[in-house]
C-alpha cells in the first residue's frame, strides 16, 4: 500500500484553497490539479510498505503525538516549484518553529522504528496541482492571485493511504494519533 503521514485539513480550510486554485486556474494553460477532498499537509511520504508496517508506523505516531501539543498554522502564499515550463503549484505556509518540532519529533520516532528519514526534509506546502502551466509565467499568476492568510489548527496527524479509484486517486486515511503535548 502507497501511504504517507500528514496533517489534514478542515473543510473551510480546503474551500479557502479550492478559490485560490480557482482563481490560479484562469491563469493557467493547463494541469493536474489536486481535488479538494485531497488537499493535506505531508509531513513524511512513505511510499509502499507492508500491512505488517502499520503496527510500527502507530507506535512511531503515537510517540509523536505524545512529544506534541495542538497548535495553529497560517497560509500565506502561493507558490511554485518551476520544472521548464511547467510546474507544481502550492499553497505556503508561514514558517512555525511548532510544525518544525512536530517534524523532528516524527522523524526521531519514525527512523526508531526503522524507516528511513524524509530524504528532503520539510518543506511545508498544500499541493494545488501538478504539471500546471501558466499562460504567461509562474511571477504572473502568484502577482495576480493572493491567497488571503486563514488560520489552520493541528490536532492530529494520520496515516493516508493513496487508493486508485479509476482514472482518480483518493487518500484515505487509517488512522489518526491526537496530539497531546506535555
Amino acid at each position: 500500500m502507497r501511504t504517507f503521514i500528514a496533517i489534514e485539513l478542515e473543510e473551510e480550510v480546503k474551500d479557502h484553497l479550492a478559490e485560490a486554485q480557482a482563481e490560479t486556474q484562469k491563469l493557467c494553460r493547463r494541469g493536474n490539479f489536486t481535488p479538494k477532498e485531497n488537499f493535506h499537509l505531508t509531513l513524511h511520504f512513505l511510499g509502499e510498505i507492508a500491512e505488517d508496517d502499520i503496527e510500527y508506523l502507530q507506535d512511531a505516531m503515537y510517540e509523536t503525538a505524545r512529544r506534541n501539543r495542538p497548535f495553529t498554522l497560517t497560509l500565506d502564499k502561493i507558490g511554485f516549484f518551476p520544472r521548464g515550463n511547467k510546474g507544481i503549484m502550492w499553497a505556503g505556509l508561514e514558517r512555525s518553529t511548532h510544525l518544525q518540532r512536530l517534524f523532528s519529533t516524527l522523524e526521531k520516532s519514525l527512523e526508531q522504528q526503522g524507516f528511513s528519514r524524509e530524504r528532503k526534509g520539510l518543506s511545508p506546502h498544500i499541493t494545488l496541482g501538478r504539471e500546471v502551466e501558466p499562460h504567461r509565467n509562474f511571477i504572473d499568476v502568484q502577482k495576480n492571485v493572493r491567497l488571503e492568510p486563514m488560520k489552520i489548527s493541528v490536532r492530529s496527524i494520520a496515516l493516508m493511504e493513496s487508493v486508485r479509484k479509476g482514472p482518480k486517486l483518493v487518500y484515505v486515511p487509517l488512522f489518526r494519533m491526537d496530539l497531546k503535548g506535555k
